[in-house]
């Protein structure tokens, strides 16, 4: 995937650092606030700039997709063209009774670009599965909230 900045929180930060000491891949990165600041910089973006630029959205985990949806139609509004998301954690959660996959799936099929996950909870529940460090209690837990928000 080709893209020149990443947008997200502090751990857009961390791709952008490790793609340059891993991969000598030099991409910009940005974040959007919750409110713009009117005030130091100023406004909801704080990095670098975007205009005309493909962009990979990054988060830390996804539930509906509001926040990726949110971003993605902030950086057309601004001339930017989102190319994916990479999401650290895909909770793996059905959308809604009504659209029944999963909110990568609809975010993929809604907004026609790629996203991706570093882990799902079903690898998650393996990894607690094998570990001797944690105990039952927090597999059953996440067993449970799989069972019942899970696609």
């Amino acid at each position: 995937m080709d893209f020149s900045l990443t947008l997200g929180i502090s751990l857009g930060a961390v791709v952008c650092s490790a793609l340059y000491s891993d991969f000598g891949i030099d991409v910009g990165f940005a974040y959007d606030r919750k409110e713009a600041k009117d005030h130091g910089e100023g406004g909801k973006l704080v990095g670098a700039a975007m205009e005309n630029k493909r962009i990979l959205i990054v988060d830390d985990v996804i539930t509906a997709g509001t926040a990726i949806r949110e971003s993605h139609s902030m950086l057309v509004k601004i001339g930017a063209k989102p190319v994916g998301v990479s999401i650290a954690l895909d909770r793996a959660e059905k959308r809604s009774l009504d659209d029944p996959i999963s909110s990568i799936q609809a975010v993929a099929r809604d907004l026609k670009i790629p996203v991706v996950s570093i882990v799902s909870l079903p690898q998650l529940q393996g990894f607690l599965r094998e570990s001797p460090v944690y105990g039952d209690n927090l597999l059953d837990d996440v067993t449970n909230y799989r069972s019942q928000y899970g696609v």
